[in-house]
């Protein structure tokens, strides 16, 4: 038996993403979510994460994305002239030239998980926003900080589990066990925005499912159309959030679920997974 995680990402981001992540939840299908903590509608995620015990909690460490939870004075290399953080590609930039000050960057990610924490939420696992915990002194921060806070699991950091499908099957059998992480991690990472419904086709994946004990996570983006909060510009719009609710909602989705045997895990249920 093969197990997959559907983790849903970007809780907080508006109402509409809020709610959807809630409506696929309680379908059944959404068994996780990752929360930014910055964002205007991050309290009301929490407030429904708080009514919503089953559905299993991470925080979506963000640093490029909003306004810092500090103040942008004690993280001056993480934030523009306004204060607010760097795009995805300004921040890889920066990291990759080595202008980020990566302590402030583990302050900034304390104080988000802090938030998190003081609203009464238990966290099952940790993950970033544009995967950036695959550099290598994020990834160093991000296990010290799900040691700090008892967190026991985080996303694959190995960045050849996020890449297109045609690069994932030439990587496959050199992709690192969880086993020589201090946390436990799914094997592998697929994205619904990747994959789309070829997800639902593609023989190579169908035979990678048959693997006894294999955990997958599949990294969903739902949303509805109509998102006047949603963040613009955004790498998902709305339309395209919800092509990702239609799809996992689908008789199509499910049909696949039956025929691939997968069992929906979440985070909190990846030890026992990771055992039989």
């Amino acid at each position: 038996m093969s197990f997959m995680i559907i983790n849903a990402d970007d809780l907080g981001y508006s109402p509409a993403v809020n709610q959807a992540i809630v409506d696929l939840h309680r379908a059944g299908l959404v068994t996780s979510t990752s929360l930014l903590v910055n964002q205007p509608f991050s309290s009301q995620a929490a407030a429904l994460a708080r009514m919503l015990p089953d559905l299993s909690l991470g925080v979506h460490l963000n640093l490029s994305k909003g306004r810092p939870m500090l103040p942008p004075a004690q993280v001056p290399s993480l934030v523009d002239d306004t204060g607010a953080f760097w795009n995805s590609s300004l921040f890889y930039r920066h990291a990759l030239l080595g202008r980020v000050d990566w302590q402030e960057a583990a302050d900034e990610l304390d104080a988000q998980i802090r938030w998190a924490v003081e609203q009464g939420l238990r966290l099952d696992n940790l993950d970033t926003h544009v995967h950036f915990h695959m550099l290598p002194p994020a990834r160093r921060l991000t296990l010290e900080l799900a040691g700090r806070y008892g967190v026991r699991a985080w996303r694959t950091p190995d960045p050849r589990a996020t890449l297109l499908p045609s690069k994932l099957w030439v990587d496959l059998l050199a992709t690192p066990s969880p086993d020589t992480w201090e946390l436990m991690a799914p094997h592998f990472l697929l994205s619904l925005h990747q994959w789309g419904e070829r997800l639902l086709t593609d023989p190579q994946l169908a035979e990678l499912f048959r693997r006894p004990g294999l955990v997958t996570e599949l990294v969903v983006h739902p949303g509805y159309r109509d998102d006047p909060h949603l963040p613009l510009p955004d790498q998902l719009p709305p339309e395209r959030r919800q092509f990702e609710v239609d799809l996992l909602g689908s008789a199509a989705f499910a049909a696949w679920l039956q025929r691939t045997g997968l069992r929906l895990i979440s985070f909190a249920g990846l030890r026992n997974a990771t055992t039989i």
